[in-house]
């Protein structure tokens, strides 16, 4: 396992806003890191992945209008799509890891099937989401030092951060419903189709149950897996920003059935 610096997830100050001139290579223009853009047809966009990490672009339509995503390699290639409904967050992400895709630029597409609006926005990775070693029994609520967090700025379409993990580690989420908005994408280095994964097929490869009122996550192979929220609703900004949290902690496997956040925000004994 290599080493890596921690970068906290912390809430940027304001959103960088990119108009593209009549003249790109690509209808859409290229996707800065972190950039929020909209629009109204069909569109190719572009990003190029430059760091050792998963990265992920996603399109979220306005509740009555859906836009689908489809990603192509360098080569044009298709690798992934996403095809939810109405109002729902279509994502795919990829592995940029040692081992894993090596470093190009990507083709994402966004498709118009029921005409609307959309917010598309790519994030490259380069953080790092670390399990602290538990120092206590049950957690004190939002500043216990056991918790770790992903976040989701109000202003953002989706957040990804990376997370070492070894076959069969286990971790809780805070919330039963943590699955319908938060997911752990794993790559499978001997099966390359798992380096790109679509919303979808990160749902079908989710290994999760509900106990405690919290979800319990298990990764099924060791390596950088990808930690990757969405919301399902329209970008808002807010002042002071606001947006969606979900607190994590190690999984002790001798009190399978005890969620040490199981009262979050409150103290849990």
């Amino acid at each position: 396992m290599r080493s890596r610096a921690v970068t906290r997830l912390a809430v940027p100050a304001a959103l960088l806003l990119v108009v593209f001139g009549a003249t790109s290579a690509y209808a859409g223009g290229s996707l800065s890191n972190g950039a929020l853009v909209t629009g109204t047809t069909t569109q190719q966009y572009s990003y190029t992945t430059q760091y050792d990490y998963w990265s992920v672009t996603a399109v979220q339509p306005t509740a009555t209008s859906d836009y689908d995503l489809t990603l192509y390699d360098a080569g044009g290639a298709p690798l992934a799509s996403s095809t939810y409904g109405e109002g729902v967050t279509d994502f795919v992400a990829v592995d940029s890891n040692s081992g894993t895709r090596p470093f190009q630029t990507y083709y994402p597409n966004v498709n118009l099937y029921s005409a609307g609006s959309y917010w598309v926005q790519a994030q490259y990775g380069a953080r790092t989401v670390t399990l602290p070693t538990p120092t206590h029994h049950g957690t004190t609520g939002f500043s216990d030092p056991d918790i770790a967090f992903i976040t989701l700025n109000s202003d953002d379409v989706v957040s990804i951060a990376d997370i070492y993990l070894t076959a069969g580690q286990s971790f809780w989420a805070v919330s039963p419903s943590a699955a319908s908005q938060l997911y752990l994408l794993e790559a499978d280095t001997t099966h390359p189709s798992t380096f790109v994964q679509s919303r979808y097929a990160a749902t079908l490869r989710l290994h999760t149950q509900v106990t405690d009122n919290c979800t319990l996550y298990t990764a099924t192979a060791t390596g950088w897996h990808a930690l990757v929220l969405v919301k399902d609703a329209p970008p808002t900004v807010t002042n002071p920003v606001q947006g969606i949290a979900y607190g994590l902690h190690q999984y002790d496997s001798t009190q399978p059935n005890y969620c040490p956040m199981a009262n979050f925000p409150a103290a849990t004994p």
